[in-house]
């Protein structure tokens, strides 16, 4: 399911690591997104912290971006949801990256959407809540 946002602001959103790397690339249109539903979007996975660190150079620019935001940790619920995510994907033989269902089930056990420029591979994933940024 995937929707604009602007409609139910209320909503809590994650942000997935694609448009935390278009922050980091300082695009304008990202960053006008994210900033004008800003409490909205106040989350970041720690599986998206983890591939944001795995950069080898210039770590500050990261530790500013995630320090802006709380954490959800990869935790024992998501790790269940994230099999059950897999394997009905692997039924279907649609698997996706462990890494993108590792963040799909953090986002989905915390009642969150997922703000993320893949729709592709999310798009798979019932259950999970799509926000689109552009």
């Amino acid at each position: 399911m995937e929707q604009a946002f602007g409609q139910g602001n209320e909503q809590r959103v994650v942000l997935d690591t694609s448009v935390c790397i278009e922050l980091l690339r300082k695009n304008q249109a990202v960053a006008e997104e994210v900033a004008k539903s800003r409490d909205a979007y106040s989350y970041l996975s720690t599986v998206t912290l983890f591939e944001l660190f795995m950069r080898s150079n210039n770590l500050e620019p990261v530790e500013a971006l995630t320090s802006e935001f709380q954490l959800l940790n990869f935790d024992e619920k998501s790790a269940r949801k994230a099999s059950e995510i897999a394997l009905e994907l692997k039924h279907k033989g649609m698997p996706i990256e462990a890494a993108d269902l590792f963040i799909a089930a953090t986002a989905i056990v915390n009642n969150c959407a997922l703000a993320t420029l893949n729709t592709k591979d999310f798009s798979r994933i019932k259950g999970l809540k799509l926000v689109r940024l552009r």
